[in-house]
């Protein structure tokens, strides 16, 4: 897809543009722009020095602004964290925290990833939250870029994928096993620093052939607040697919009922630590309790509002995180209970 030219010049950095170019295998390039047209681009890589990149292998460029803060990662396994001060065909000079000014050479460097400013805090990388886009298992409504993708288990049966298609649309869906299939398309827009707007749909079935399940609601979101720190607000109108029981005809059937009231989902996270955060997420959802009136022999039906609210931990690498938290019914009989949460979630 790409290949090296080892033609030696020195690299003007002070006065070129910088771009990162990330390729459909998810590799990262970071460097200038030499010359390009309507196949390929030529291109000088900060590390991997000149290079040619078919354009049918590109699958996002971003013009980079502003100084370039970076993490180096060394031959002998060691990082470095700074600002780019200046680079030639066969070094580069880094301002450091810590250390100050030091010059390396390129061939002493594994690797270099383009963060920014206020992820070095003492002399760490605070990378950035793997996971902004959901809590334990509801949406917020910052989207997944064009892609990103994860795969979620949570008491190992349930496993669930998410697609970025483009920067503000993805599509996934998961299973329960052996209960139901699901499907989750969902939108979500930035429309200014700390303001998400999106929404989505959640359609599932039953994979049982005589447990006659489903649900689908579609719903719309609001998330304030950044990728480390965020409150989301869905509020959504859904159906259910089930059996009823008519006392009066003492028969049964099938049939889809919409709820009578929205249902809607407050959720919250927040970073504590370079890889620790607080995750809540809390349902909120009208059920309907079917009633019989004995002296007017007439079917009821009564909608009151029950939920699940829980809170946990989220433990992070760069790329996956486990949570852990504890749910409890509400409106129910067992509302004091509190039921364990365990999932892992890999993007990648």
């Amino acid at each position: 897809v790409y290949g090296q030219n080892t033609v030696n010049k020195t690299i003007q950095g002070s006065t070129q543009q910088n771009f990162s170019i990330i390729l459909k295998d998810q590799f990262i390039l970071t460097g200038n722009k030499i010359s390009e047209n309507e196949s390929s681009i030529l291109f000088r890589d900060f590390t991997l020095g000149e290079i040619s990149i078919q354009k049918a292998s590109i699958l996002k460029v971003s013009e980079l602004k502003g100084e370039l803060y970076v993490e180096l990662i060394l031959n002998d396994g060691k990082t470095i964290l700074g600002k780019l001060a200046s680079k030639t065909e066969s070094t580069l000079r880094i301002l450091t925290q810590n250390l100050g000014e030091i010059t390396l050479s390129k061939s002493a460097i594994k690797s270099i990833k383009i963060i920014e400013e206020n992820q070095i805090k003492n002399g760490q990388y605070l990378f950035p939250n793997p996971h902004p886009t959901r809590y334990f298992f509801g949406p917020s409504a910052i989207p997944l870029k064009k892609g990103e993708k994860y795969f979620q288990n949570a008491y190992l049966l349930s496993n669930s994928m998410q697609i970025g298609l483009s920067d503000e649309f993805s599509i996934g869906g998961g299973v329960v096993v052996p209960f139901l299939f699901y499907i989750t398309p969902k939108f979500g827009k930035k429309i200014s620093e700390n303001v998400h707007v999106g929404g989505g749909i959640l359609l599932a079935s039953s994979l049982i052939s005589n447990l006659n399940l489903g649900i689908g609601v579609g719903y719309g979101s609001l998330t304030l607040g950044s990728n480390e720190n965020n409150v989301t607000l869905n509020v959504g109108w859904g159906a259910t697919k089930g059996d009823s029981y008519d006392a009066v005809t003492n028969t049964s059937k099938t049939s889809w009922s919409f709820a009578n009231k929205p249902m809607f989902t407050f959720s919250g996270m927040t970073r504590i630590s370079r890889r620790c955060m607080l995750v809540s997420e809390n349902w909120f959802f009208a059920v309907n309790e079917y009633t019989y009136d004995n002296q007017m022999k007439a079917n009821g039906v009564k909608s009151n509002y029950n939920g699940i609210i829980s809170g946990g931990v989220r433990i992070m690498l760069e790329k996956s995180s486990f949570d852990f938290g504890i749910l409890s019914p509400m409106g129910v009989s067992t509302s004091a209970m509190g039921i364990p949460y365990i999932d892992y979630v890999i993007k990648f």
